[in-house]
């Protein structure tokens, strides 16, 4: 069977706020990419490939790339030098800057998961707003895009509804919190890879893009 490419996005908030569960964040960042090497190992025939982008301070100038489509046999974990919590919450930014990236340098047959980490809101955006951001995801999904966002310190299945979003989740912005969002997120991304897989293997018409329960307990 030919191979397909899995590009897991990871979006996540790099605002002062993040400061009270900095170490949980990320361990949690480093676990997520232990869980997407373990996929392609359990499922060979997927190359998965992982992009994270950090946001703080204002508009697009405090939205940065620091992994960009590596792929996970040869990334390197996230170290404090790549995660510095500081200023404000840019995430239409965020979203807006590092989806239409990602959507340049991937073909049409590539599966996505895109993955929105933060525990506050939006607050700090210059370019892009809630419209034009849900204009983008929405036509991203049509396209087979998966997206999930998760969220402390607001409702954010409302959120998430805002930005066209079908999965959401809630997490306490604590150490314990942190510690069972992590399980929750890797528990998605096998979810995910699982799903391309079966879909392969049974040459069915449904792909993962149909899945909005990423975050329920099987």
């Amino acid at each position: 069977m030919e191979s397909i490419n899995i590009f897991n996005l990871i979006i996540v908030d790099q605002s002062g706020s993040m400061m009270s569960i900095y170490d949980m964040a990320l361990s949690s960042l480093n676990e997520t990419i232990q869980t997407i090497r373990k996929n392609q190992m359990e499922h060979p025939d997927i190359k998965q490939h992982v992009s994270i982008a950090t946001f703080s301070g204002d508009g697009l100038e405090g939205v940065n790339l620091v992994r960009d489509r590596v792929p996970v046999t040869k990334i390197e974990e996230m170290t404090r030098k790549d995660y510095e919590p500081n200023g404000c919450t840019p995430l239409y930014d965020a979203i807006g800057k590092s989806v239409s990236y990602l959507q340049k340098h991937i073909t049409d047959n590539d599966k996505v998961l895109v993955t929105i980490i933060t525990d506050g809101f939006e607050n700090s955006s210059r370019e892009y707003s809630v419209t034009s951001v849900r204009s983008i995801i929405e036509l991203l999904r049509t396209k087979g895009w998966t997206f999930g966002f998760i969220g402390a310190n607001q409702d954010s299945v409302l959120t998430a509804k805002e930005l066209g979003i079908k999965n959401a989740l809630d997490f306490s912005c604590t150490i314990e919190g942190t510690a069972v969002m992590s399980r929750k997120m890797a528990a998605s991304n096998k979810k995910f890879t699982e799903a391309i897989h079966f879909s392969r293997a049974s040459k069915s018409q449904k792909t993962a893009s149909d899945l909005d329960n990423l975050y329920d307990s099987d």
